[in-house]
């Protein structure tokens, strides 16, 4: 089994491959549960597997450290890093490969290979990025703009009356009170975003992308958004196995 491992803004996850494109099994864990490399080592060892390998990909540099250093003692074959010195065999135009992040990497990779191109990638969790690829195969730029968390942590905390809420499905395009404002508001705003993003792409291209949107907050826009779309909630995953197979 190989393991692979994300370390985002919000999560530690953490998924097992052993043959296939699909995951075996998913575990999140809270990036702030483990301060050193043995507590999270203690963690892992309560999956109960010994992995052949690993492949590891982080937007937090503090954190990859430790994880690396546990990984090594929880694995029986090679750890892997995703980052700019790894040979992602992703085609570049105009963008620093050394300011890219890596979770971008491993989205466009798995797109590339499950999809094909041209396609656009959004990928929807603490912030929502955006990677344009062309019909070559090449990322040629994106997009980072405020998740769905960050809107609505925006609205809440930058006004004296507003209050923080949970998000939810909607129940109709307009809301009734002020929770429901707030609710309709960020989700349709955030659906509205990517199929305008989707449509100057597709104008940009000439020609229709294949528009894959994954992350933890698209569940909530996918129900609204009036774009043909692929969800695909273990995308960063999948890349990230396949990036270990082509190393």
């Amino acid at each position: 089994m190989i393991m692979a491992v994300d370390i985002g803004n919000t999560n530690i996850s953490v998924a097992g491959f052993s043959s296939g494109n699909e995951p075996d099994f998913i575990k999140k864990y809270p990036d702030n549960r483990f301060h050193t490399a043995s507590e999270l080592l203690s963690e892992l060892k309560r999956l109960g597997i010994t992995p052949d390998g690993a492949v590891l990909c982080s937007v937090v540099p503090s954190l990859a450290v430790m994880a690396e250093e546990a990984l090594k003692e929880f694995c029986d074959g090679n750890v892997l890093v995703v980052d700019s010195n790894f040979n992602d065999k992703m085609a570049i135009s105009g963008y620093d490969r050394r300011k890219l992040g890596n979770d971008r990497i491993a989205d466009m990779t798995a797109v590339k290979y499950l999809y094909g191109a041209p396609a656009v990638v959004i990928d929807m969790g603490t912030a929502t990025t955006v990677s344009v690829i062309d019909s070559e195969g090449v990322f040629i730029g994106g997009l980072i703009l405020p998740g769905l968390s960050m809107s609505l942590n925006a609205l809440s905390s930058g006004t004296a009356l507003l209050p923080g809420i949970t998000p939810h499905a909607p129940r109709s395009f307009l809301g009734q009170d002020t929770v429901s404002c707030i609710n309709n508001g960020v989700i349709y705003s955030q659906a509205s975003t990517v199929e305008g993003i989707i449509a100057r792409a597709e104008e940009m291209l000439g020609e229709d992308v294949k528009a894959v949107i994954t992350g933890g907050a698209a569940s909530f826009i996918l129900p609204v958004v009036r774009k043909k779309v692929i969800y695909d909630e273990n995308l960063l995953f999948k890349g990230l196995y396949l990036l270990w197979l082509n190393a």
